[in-house]
């Protein structure tokens, strides 16, 4: 008997969508004033799993391609399709102070979590039966993974986005949008980071579960495999 990891991918890198805001003054020339600290949320998308019983085997076999809980080394016995996503919202702060433009980042709302979180079992196994409670508790682990993921990883987002906003704030630019252009490529950056970080991580969780010989493993769980 051999495993394979559950199939999950990750969609979207960042949505941006930017407001901003204005103020001219004359007051301290070449001098950026320290803005408050940035407010950052971050919306967890954590739905409940969808578990789908509507594939044969044959066409579980041609979604997962080597994907998913195997039998004998060759037949996909149950797949978990996950796709993560995030989104985030800028609003930037604007000063012309003296001669000089001062721009900082002064809120984040974001978004990160599942857009897709699917567990597939085939027909051919009868609700209650074995083989379907062992595909379905396999599949699972692989959706228990994702879920703890994304809550971690969501909190984690938010710390980081915190973090690179204050050390950006404030910036002296050439002209406004060049300043939010420049907040954009870090903040960006921080989220790609974190999201390498979450794949990373689970990845290596979906391979112990997958592990030949490990708990979760169908070899032998069931007298019978169609």
């Amino acid at each position: 008997m051999k495993s394979s990891a559950g199939r999950f991918g990750w969609v979207g890198a960042a949505c941006l969508v930017v407001a901003l805001s204005w103020v001219a003054t004359s007051a301290r020339a070449d001098v950026c004033p320290i803005p408050e600290r940035v407010s950052v949320n971050v919306r967890l998308l954590d739905p409940a799993p969808k578990v789908v019983v509507s594939s044969n085997l044959k066409q579980i076999n041609s979604k997962a391609q080597a994907h998913g809980l195997l039998k004998r080394g060759s037949m996909v016995l149950g797949l978990t399709q996950s796709e993560v996503g995030t989104s985030m919202n800028m609003r930037f702060r604007g000063q012309g102070i003296g001669t000089i433009t001062c721009i900082s980042v002064d809120r984040i709302d974001a978004s990160f979590g599942h857009a897709k979180l699917e567990v597939q079992l085939p027909k051919e196994y009868a609700r209650g039966s074995c083989q379907y409670k062992t595909v379905l508790r396999h599949e699972m682990e692989h959706v228990r993974v994702n879920r703890e993921g994304v809550r971690k990883y969501a909190q984690i987002l938010k710390y980081a986005l915190e973090k690179a906003a204050n050390h950006f704030n404030p910036r002296q630019t050439a002209s406004m949008e060049s300043g939010q252009d420049a907040a954009k490529r870090i903040l960006q950056k921080t989220v790609q980071g974190v999201v390498a970080s979450f794949n990373k991580d689970v990845n290596a969780q979906h391979a112990l579960i997958d592990k030949p010989g490990g708990p979760y493993d169908a070899n032998g769980a069931c007298r019978e495999w169609k």
